[in-house]
């Protein structure tokens, strides 16, 4: 399968060395937008990519089937409707678009189009919670009853250091509930079977300064609020910080509470019982992987799997992310903004 790639940071430095693992797929092309010079591991490949700086000249002129959408979210709703209405299929990170219109109109291109749209929710695939999801699934924690999931991660001296560019701007949709609470809003969707009823919260910049800029979008968000079947749920992350407790994930159920700690400790335990930890076998991550693309390894080449499986032969997995998901979240997260604001 030959794939594409729009924009020049996560999308080179993650993406593409892990779909050049897949044996089915091979990046042929690339368009860095602003960027103007390949990364060197990609100009050491033995069929190096094709590189453009303008995006709709690659989808105009490659032979392109699948094309990964890992540019500035901004830009995610021009590029994927340009991409549906050339009849290619689509991966575009989140957050998926910039409101639930946009959204809603590409799920309607895409239907109209017969065009697959996946968004990039490949955490679905960690192997350590496809086991939290069988166990929901299998009933071991009976009804659901509450959703907890809270990260905290030092970055106060980075942020205070550093340049966070369209990340600090809170018109493009930088900022955390962009970057990660759109992960964590799916998170909740996808174990729990359910949609947003209620919500409240707030997001806050605990580092509005650093490095000569002024920054306006969140580092922090608090978001609390009920599930239509009933149960409710607690989200937040704080980054702006000089000391983290990692990622903590709790699901309390009627018969039995599951723990996730770090994505790495599974704890599981039955009412009236202690939580014991559960072991999950990880995949054997690629040498040749530098460290940031081989922290994605465990969860994104299965997720690489499910789209080739998807797009070649219509066999559609049951976790695959699609179109409706991005939107269902982008929803989700106009319902967070809306009451925030």
């Amino acid at each position: 399968m030959r794939v594409g790639i729009i924009g020049g940071g996560f999308g080179l430095s993650v993406q593409a060395p892990l779909i050049n693992t897949h044996p089915k797929m091979q990046v042929t092309a690339v368009s860095t937008m602003m960027r103007h010079q390949l990364p060197e591991a990609l100009l050491h490949w033995d069929d190096s990519p094709a590189h453009y700086i303008n995006w709709t000249e690659m989808l105009d002129q490659e032979n392109i089937e699948l094309v990964f959408v890992s540019s500035m979210p901004v830009y995610h709703y021009e590029m994927v409707k340009y991409a549906i209405k050339k009849g290619i299929h689509v991966v575009c990170e989140k957050p998926f678009t910039m409101n639930c219109r946009e959204s809603e109109e590409l799920m309607q291109l895409a239907q109209k189009h017969q065009v697959k749209v996946i968004v990039d929710f490949e955490w679905r695939y960690l192997p350590v919670r496809q086991k939290v999801k069988n166990l929901i699934a299998d009933g071991g924690i009976g009804e659901l009853l509450h959703f907890e999931y809270h990260i905290s991660s030092p970055q106060y001296q980075r942020l205070r250091s550093s340049r966070r560019g369209w990340m600090g701007e809170k018109r493009k949709f930088g900022g955390m509930l962009g970057a990660l609470g759109t992960h964590m809003i799916d998170c909740l969707r996808w174990l729990g079977h359910d949609e947003m009823e209620l919500v409240q919260g707030m997001v806050h910049t605990h580092v509005p300064e650093g490095a000569g800029e002024r920054r306006d979008a969140d580092d922090a968000f608090f978001i609390h609020g009920k599930m239509k079947s009933g149960f409710t749920f607690s989200i937040q992350l704080l980054s702006g910080i000089n000391h983290g407790f990692g990622s903590e994930l709790k699901i309390f159920g009627s018969s039995g509470t599951v723990t996730l700690t770090d994505d790495e400790r599974l704890c599981f335990g039955k009412a009236n019982e202690q939580l014991t930890g559960i072991e999950v076998e990880k995949p054997e991550v690629p040498l040749h992987l530098t460290n940031e693309a081989g922290a994605y390894y465990p969860a994104f080449y299965p997720f690489l799997d499910k789209v080739y499986e998807y797009i070649v032969y219509d066999r559609m997995d049951s976790d695959l992310p699609t179109v409706l998901d991005g939107h269902e979240n982008q929803r989700a997260i106009d319902k967070i903004l809306e009451v925030i604001t």
